[in-house]
């Protein structure tokens, strides 16, 4: 195992992630200015191949200048990523961003409005590099806060900053969902064009910052099933999806959502073309993007029979991909196994490159 992986693999121990039916209570979230400056944690002397050439005195100063509150750890062992989030004191938890050296931080960038409602993303990308880096998307599970430490911490979600370290530039988005989040993603498919919109700002910032057009979505919980549409239509290279609903025309007859589903979209067999609507299945082409497909043997029956049938719609479509089905007991968690990290890290590689 290489000390990359290894690294990658510290960093990516995720465990159990809050489940989407009764979070985001509370106000919309403008992501505007006004909030306390961000605190960086600027990582040097990390043993990987640095991709940013900016010196680090040149970054740092810029980070200065924006507000941020930049507080440098030198390795050479990796950090535990989680205990930084848990036990770090800074002016707003909710802005709390871990770079390697060599990377910058862009925060706040607007890409589309839902009334008064600005979706916005933060990126963090290798600064000056060689040749352009592709750009793994995450769709965040917190729909007041996108960076919301609490709920990283919860999740174990360290997904941006594994990404960051093994080469590419990485973008938390918002949920295209305002709060509260009751396990529904409506309107659609209106949520689904604000994660295109997000998208094309990656693709119209490329050359300002030094990133390809090359764009890869990543999706758990909540964010599993527009990382899946995104692929499903072509508008990303690539995709990471967890276990969750995609075809609400199959969906168990146990399924504890069901009857929330029946309220908000009226009976199934009555409206099915609006229950199609919500699962990426019903998005499926012929330009449909590879997708890699993880999950646990012990997530909840609903989710691992929506990734199942999922995998046959792939399969049925030819459409190339990942299932892969971990014998590790962890539910409804991120797999921590180096083996299955390194896989899904070269999976993006091939395809994003």
């Amino acid at each position: 195992m290489t000390r990359v992986t290894l690294i990658i693999a510290t960093l990516l121990s995720l465990s159990p992630v809050l489940r989407g039916e009764g979070r985001g209570e509370g106000p919309a979230a403008s992501h505007v200015a006004t909030r306390p400056p961000a605190t960086v944690l600027y990582l040097t002397n990390l043993p990987i191949p640095r991709i940013g050439t900016e010196s680090n005195a040149d970054i740092i100063k810029a980070l200065d200048a924006d507000g941020c509150e930049v507080r440098t750890i030198e390795g050479p062992q990796p950090p535990d990523i989680l205990k930084l989030r848990r036990e770090i004191k800074c002016p707003n938890p909710d802005r709390l961003f871990i770079l390697p050296e060599g990377y910058r931080l862009r925060q706040n960038v607007e890409f589309v409005r839902d009334g008064d409602r600005v979706l916005a993303m933060d990126i963090i990308y290798p600064s000056l590099p060689k040749q352009p880096v592709p750009v793994l998307m995450e769709i965040t599970c917190d729909n007041i806060n996108r960076m919301g430490n609490g709920s990283l911490l919860f999740c174990r979600d360290t997904l941006l900053e594994g990404g960051a370290l093994a080469g590419f530039a990485v973008a938390m988005v918002d949920h295209p969902v305002r709060p509260p989040y009751k396990g529904i993603d409506d309107p659609m498919p209106e949520s689904l064009a604000r994660m295109k919109a997000a998208v094309a700002k990656l693709r119209e910032l490329s050359k300002e910052l030094g990133t390809s057009d090359k764009i890869g979505a990543v999706g758990f919980s909540r964010g599993g099933p527009f990382a899946a549409m995104l692929a499903a239509d072509g508008t990303v290279q690539a995709a990471l999806v967890h276990g969750n609903r995609y075809d609400y025309l199959d969906l168990l007859e146990t399924d504890p959502m069901f009857a929330r589903f029946e309220k908000a979209w009226g009976r199934r067999d009555e409206n099915r073309d609006r229950w199609a609507l919500h699962g990426a299945s019903h998005y499926l082409t012929k330009d449909t993007s590879p997708m890699f497909l993880n999950t646990s043997d012990a997530e909840s029956p609903e989710y691992r029979h929506g990734l199942e049938r999922f995998h046959d719609a792939l399969t049925a479509h030819h459409v190339e991909h990942v299932y892969q089905v971990d014998a590790d007991g962890r539910g409804h968690r991120v797999t921590t196994d180096p083996a299955t990290l390194k896989k899904i890290y070269d999976f993006f590689h091939e395809h994003l490159k």
